[in-house]
């Protein structure tokens, strides 16, 4: 009897939590492979740069990018970024989706 308890309290937890995140919220993994979903933080046109709280670790990422690229990005959308990644480790955007 108590294991179904702790397995449906887990279950409604884990409803709960769904319902919490808005649509556009994937899980990097779920996202694909070379891309990263989250909240843009910065977006520095003189370094040209983005910076995103990652949706999956809530860590900061940065990424160079295009004038163009950032043209119409600010602090608070929301994005979905495909990149490629340097020898270096250097993060490039060669798409952003907001």
């Amino acid at each position: 009897m108590r294991t179904f308890r702790v397995l449906g309290g887990v279950v409604v937890v884990s409803f709960l939590a769904t319902m919490a995140i808005p649509t556009m919220s994937l899980a990097c993994k779920e996202a694909g492979a070379f891309k990263h979903v989250g909240i843009v933080t910065m977006v520095d046109a003189k370094a040209m740069t983005l910076t995103i709280k990652d949706a999956e670790t809530g860590g900061a990422i940065v990424f160079s990018a295009t004038a163009a690229q950032l043209k119409n990005i600010k602090a608070g959308d929301q994005v979905m970024v495909g990149y490629t990644e340097e020898k270096s480790g250097a993060l490039t955007a060669v798409q952003i989706q907001a």
